[in-house]
């Protein structure tokens, strides 16, 4: 016959049990504790790379900008008053986009950039350590680079109606200004190509 148990052994028990459960019930409440815990942990983390990109961004103030300039399709080469030029009339065949070693006519490229492209320009008598670290910087999409006669700076970044000149290819503000204005808000004509077009002077003169 099994041994009886008292009222105190079963009121002992059952406090045990209430106690285990408890524990149980508290488990989850605090895993989703920590979970937030990590949550918020990432989001600061997040938020400070943020603000830590911004805050440590190229500054672009030295861009100048052109406004209303025009568009006009021309037969022969039109004089331009910036060197390269940021736009203006142009030929109706654009300079495809691509690394050039020599000079590429100015009413082609031009029109490149009413397509949003952005213009890469050096002396010629650039070192050629800082040529190679430009065709780097030039090898992607919508991208020309060329060297170019008597311009002020030794390199110079030019989008339709922006200009950026520098004293080197190492400079953070060429890349700057590439994420910002190539296909960028200014571009007369998004979603044009910048391919297709010619990578010879049509008119000549």
């Amino acid at each position: 016959m099994p041994p009886s148990t008292s009222g105190s052994d079963r009121a002992a028990r059952i406090a045990q049990a209430k106690k285990q459960a408890a524990k149980g019930s508290r488990r989850p409440s605090g895993i989703w504790v920590a979970l937030l815990g990590v949550l918020v942990l990432i989001a600061g983390l997040v938020g400070w790379a943020i603000w830590d990109s911004v805050a440590n961004r190229p500054d672009l103030s030295a861009v100048q900008t052109y406004e209303d300039l025009s568009r006009t399709h021309v037969s022969t080469p039109p004089e331009y008053e910036q060197t390269p030029p940021v736009g203006g009339d142009h030929h109706d065949v654009w300079l495809n986009c691509g690394i050039y070693t020599g000079p590429v006519p100015d009413h082609h490229a031009a029109h490149s950039l009413e397509h949003g492209a952005v213009w890469l320009t050096y002396q010629p008598d650039l070192p050629q350590d800082q040529v190679e670290e430009l065709t780097d910087l030039a090898d992607q999409d919508f991208m020309i680079l060329s060297p170019y006669e008597g311009q002020e700076s030794p390199v110079m970044a030019t989008a339709w109606g922006h200009q950026l000149g520098v004293d080197s290819a190492s400079d953070p503000r060429l890349e700057e200004f590439i994420q910002q204005y190539k296909q960028g808000p200014q571009t007369p004509e998004p979603g044009a190509a910048c391919t297709g077009g010619t990578s010879e002077d049509l008119v000549g003169g």
